[in-house]
């Protein structure tokens, strides 16, 4: 097998990430949308989105023993039938057990996207590229994400979310046809040796690839709860913003994102500073997530800097990612992708789910013309306090890690 055909392989789950990052980030784009159309509250609001994570995180190591066992053409391919039949449930919710149960199949269905692109770059493809092309596919993934702010929601004002959710439907037939012909990769030993439980024991009992889990997730939650869910009702509210502004300002923190998953894997990889980079980037956010939460009201320029800033650090995820691999073998790559995201993603839905807790929980009995609860900018910094206090627990945590080097 050539190389060429590897990296149309990974070209394919790369797309494949970006198209399961649109529809994951779409409801926090559409909040308003949500709320209004079917009363939710915020804890309501806030199962939208931890649903589909914890659908994603659930399956990571189901997925990552699959993709070692099966293959990733055919997991890959199943993984998009999944997305696309919940992007359809979407459109046609008409409550909200119907519209949770579409962002549950999403989960499942983008379980494997990410685990895919990364297993093609750590197994087929030169070691010297593997922490590029682990960037490039969460760039990728971001520039869904931006063009799900700038262009899906504007698009939602005129044609309506159960539209532009259909046609993310279809958009997912034609990414089925897609694998299926793009996908060609040489099935190796691993692929073929029987799975045994006890791997999953030895990585869990991987004090290294336990830290680099954790950092993961204190560099992935402020994604999570920021661009994913509650961004943009965020700065609808302090900034008073509207809906339009406030979601294309939280695609912000995609741009830096985007620059980030590039340049921090090819600086790691340049100048050996794997955990120093983890560490640095850990505290970079944890004190530009504090200026947005508590400093004083920006400007739009200063808005913008501070969310790419945040965003530009939460790409030392990608790093964490790369510190576990180096912490296991070519035999349980896969499976030690899943564990790692597996916890990533949890603490990510979870977090969601108790930051609209919180805002329930403050709710002081406002509500709008349609009967929807408002909360104020109070309520709001209260609650994403606890995304603050997370960042600053791993902030701690990155302070273990040995100074080891990236080896490639």
């Amino acid at each position: 097998m050539s190389f060429f055909s590897a990296y149309i392989a990974w070209a394919v789950a790369a797309l494949f990430y970006c198209y399961q990052y649109v529809l994951r980030v779409l409801p926090g784009g559409i909040e308003p949308n949500l709320r209004s159309e079917f009363h939710l509250t915020a804890h309501e609001f806030g199962t939208i989105g931890s649903f589909t994570i914890y659908a994603y995180a659930l399956m990571q190591i189901p997925m990552g023993i699959l993709v070692d066992r099966v293959g990733v053409k055919k997991v890959l391919s199943g993984s998009i039938i999944l997305c696309l039949l919940g992007a359809f449930a979407m459109a046609f919710s008409t409550d909200l057990p119907s519209l949770q149960m579409s962002r549950i199949l999403i989960g499942m269905g983008s379980a494997s996207a990410f685990m895919s692109a990364l297993k093609i770059a750590a197994d087929y493809l030169p070691a010297g590229r593997r922490g590029f092309l682990m960037g490039a596919t969460l760039t990728l993934g971001t520039i869904g994400a931006m063009l799900t702010g700038s262009y899906l929601v504007p698009l939602v004002q005129t044609a309506g979310w159960r539209s532009v959710t259909t046609s993310l439907g279809f958009f997912g037939l034609a990414m089925v046809l897609l694998a299926l012909v793009g996908i060609h990769l040489k099935a190796t030993q691993k692929t073929k040796t029987s799975f045994d439980w006890r791997q999953i024991t030895s990585i869990i009992k991987n004090r290294q690839i336990m830290i680099y889990a954790l950092l993961a997730i204190g560099l992935y939650t402020p994604l999570s709860v920021l661009a994913d869910l509650w961004g943009t009702a965020f700065l609808m509210k302090k900034y008073e913003l509207a809906q339009t502004t406030a979601a294309s300002s939280t695609g912000m923190l995609f741009v830096g994102l985007c620059f980030g998953s590039l340049i921090l894997p090819w600086l790691c990889e340049k100048y050996d500073c794997l955990d120093i980079a983890i560490q640095t980037c850990s505290f970079g956010i944890l004190f530009m997530f504090g200026f947005l939460l508590l400093g004083p009201e920006l400007s739009h320029a200063g808005l913008q800097v501070i969310l790419i800033a945040i965003g530009f650090f939460c790409g030392a995820e990608m790093m964490c990612f790369t510190g576990a691999i180096q912490s296991t073998t070519a035999l349980n790559s896969g499976l030690t992708l899943g564990v790692v995201n597996t916890l990533n993603m949890l603490g990510g839905a979870l977090l969601q789910h108790l930051i609209g807790y919180l805002l329930d929980l403050q709710w002081k009995g406002l509500v709008d013309p349609q009967g929807v609860r408002l909360y104020d900018t109070e309520q709001f910094v209260v609650a994403l306090s606890l995304l603050w206090a997370v960042v600053a627990a791993c902030c701690l945590l990155s302070l273990m890690l040995k100074r080891r080097v990236f080896n490639g």
